[in-house]
């Protein structure tokens, strides 16, 4: 397959297509050197295919592949309802534990966009991971620890604000916090 981009398509004997990703080398960890060998893994195969917040690098503690086996970087939602942050302890080190944050929803109705806000402890905007897009009736979102400078946000504390909208004009709007961890 091409390093750079490209499409992978599964389909039955019969060529029906079962599943289908078009995938960029932007995908990968932003702060490797290199990508060169390095898998490009799920986080959660219960999320769908095209979610560009559901990829990763696969970890370097794994030599960057886990072929069969589970993807170093899988890590399945709760499902809570509303909005939530399962685990808000992260450490985007590229380790293969806890690499992204993810945040999980469940809308109370269909046809709900978001945007979400990354804020560092001094409230100033490191992220806007999601801008205006529609959502399925759940799922997760998950950032990496990249700022909007595509660079590794410093170890503390953060805010995911998250605001979900209606074409009715009705707002919901959520700040939950996490902590990115980090060896000093």
């Amino acid at each position: 397959m091409n390093t750079d981009d490209d499409v992978v398509t599964l389909s039955d004997a019969n060529f029906n297509v079962i599943d289908n990703f078009k995938y960029t080398a932007k995908m990968h960890f932003p702060l490797l050197v290199t990508t060169k060998g390095v898998s490009l893994e799920r986080i959660d195969f219960n999320r769908p295919t095209n979610d560009k917040t559901n990829w990763n690098s696969a970890a370097e503690a794994v030599g960057f592949a886990t072929p069969a086996y589970r993807n170093s970087q899988y890590l399945q939602a709760d499902g809570g309802s509303g909005v939530t942050i399962p685990n808000p302890l992260f450490s985007p080190d590229n380790d293969g534990y806890n690499d992204v944050l993810n945040i999980s929803y469940k809308l109370d109705e269909p046809g709900k966009a978001a945007n979400v806000y990354i804020y560092d402890s001094k409230g100033r905007q490191v992220r806007h991971l999601i801008r205006n897009e529609q959502l399925a009736q759940d799922g997760t979102l998950s950032w990496n620890g990249i700022n909007d400078d595509n660079e590794k946000a410093p170890i503390g504390i953060y805010v995911v604000y998250v605001e979900l909208f209606n074409l009715s004009g009705k707002v919901n709007k959520y700040k939950l916090s996490c902590t990115l961890a980090g060896k000093l």
